[in-house]
């Protein structure tokens, strides 16, 4: 027989044991992958579950894509033993010229990068993840583009504002998982077969027990609604989004005249508004935020001076909420 086509058999049933052997880990738990702490708690446990249908993530959306970038690097400073053997350097691009224009007076008033290279950073990935990675940075460079330009009912650059959300909330997540659980833990592995499943469309790899989202947390399965401390959240909401703010600073605990303005049959809120303080420059000055719900959790953030801007909340908060930490 081909020696090629020798190897390449070979390599089909060692995937295909590989893929076996992570379907038939009945020693994993809903519990086996350690998430406490993670800003995008919630997310990564419905990945690890297969639970893809209430993973709050898109496989073509900004969170998935900065969420996957954050674990390659992770997993390249961290796990580097463990990558595969066809392992394949991850690389990066910097400016080698730039071009600078400057008026009559010589005054400089532009600068830009006129030339730049690809260089090898000496750290290594998966490739598959790693083509995936790219294929995903490729649209988000298109968005920003887009974003520059301002579309009917969204003020120019709103999109690149939610992506400065999500990013700032993807940052120590991987970190963070990877120390709880480990290079080689069979829930790390469950969880890493299963990131790259969302992302491709293929059928998730499901728990014995057929475990979800919804089925590890109380409170559900017709429960009364009971109402939280919504200053308390909403105070955590700014804290959190204010990370990503480039001139002003929230002043911690100044949320006021919190009020549910609508809310569903079952009394959850629909609708919160709230203000609050933050410095300007050196002047303490008054904003209002209003917190938009969806299927009982905060999904949007709307403050006073981009009213139409939909600012994604932290999903930490998020989860947070929905574990009743806010009560």
């Amino acid at each position: 027989m081909d020696m090629r086509i020798s190897a390449l058999l070979l390599a089909g049933a060692t995937a295909f044991v590989g893929l076996a052997s992570l379907s038939a880990q009945s020693g994993l738990g809903a519990g086996s992958l350690k998430v406490d702490g993670l800003n995008y708690e919630s997310e990564v446990q419905a990945i690890y579950l297969g639970d893809f249908a209430n993973a709050r993530l898109q496989p073509e959306g900004n969170a998935y894509a900065f969420l996957l970038d954050k674990y390659i690097g992770a997993y390249s400073r961290t796990c580097a033993a463990h990558l595969p053997s066809n392992k394949v350097e991850i690389m990066a691009s910097r400016c080698v010229r730039e071009t600078v224009t400057r008026n009559g007076f010589g005054v400089e008033t532009n600068r830009y990068c006129s030339q730049s290279e690809t260089y090898g950073t000496g750290r290594f990935a998966d490739p598959d993840l790693l083509a995936l990675s790219k294929r995903l940075e490729s649209r988000q460079a298109g968005e920003i583009l887009g974003s520059i330009l301002p579309t009917q009912g969204q003020a120019p650059g709103a999109s690149s504002r939610r992506m400065v959300d999500q990013a700032l909330a993807a940052d120590g997540d991987m970190e963070r998982l990877l120390s709880q659980n480990g290079c080689t833990s069979p829930a790390l592995k469950r969880f890493q077969a299963n990131f790259e499943r969302f992302g491709t469309g293929a059928a998730p790899l499901k728990l014995a027990n057929g475990a979800t989202l919804s089925s590890t947390r109380g409170g559900g399965n017709g429960a009364a609604y009971v109402p939280s401390n919504y200053g308390k959240m909403v105070d955590a909401l700014i804290r959190e989004n204010a990370r990503g703010w480039m001139m002003n600073r929230y002043m911690q605990g100044s949320v006021s005249n919190v009020a549910v303005t609508r809310k569903d049959a079952s009394g959850r809120p629909l609708s919160i508004s709230a203000r609050y303080r933050f410095n300007q420059l050196g002047t303490l000055t008054n904003g209002s935020v209003t917190v938009e719900y969806r299927d009982g959790r905060p999904v949007c953030l709307y403050f006073f001076d981009a009213p139409n801007t939909c600012r994604v909340p932290s999903p930490g908060v998020v989860t947070a909420y929905e574990k009743g930490e806010y009560r």
